[in-house]
């Protein structure tokens, strides 16, 4: 990932990073051009949205949804599924 000075647009480095929460990360950057600018600054990376949902996620509501069946209907289901392999 690149990350630009907003003073003077040089490439500048992540000197540090500090997770402020699993969707937030706030990065500590200085710019490479110390000569002319030197400016050091922070800059938030943030989670925004899902675009396709993790396979982690379907499996677990899928998990979520079995749990919550009557057993009659998990059964039904199930013998379904046999029924489409």
């Amino acid at each position: 990932m690149q990350i630009n000075c907003i003073k003077c647009g040089s490439k500048s480095i992540i000197t540090s990073r500090k997770e402020v929460d699993p969707k937030l990360v706030q990065l500590y950057c200085a710019c490479k051009n110390v000569e002319h600018c030197g400016h050091t600054f922070v800059m938030d990376l943030a989670f925004s949205h899902t675009i396709s949902p993790s396979a982690m996620d379907r499996r677990s509501l899928l998990l979520d949804l079995l749990q919550a069946m009557p057993d009659s209907e998990r059964r039904e289901l199930l013998r379904l599924a046999d029924q489409h392999n």
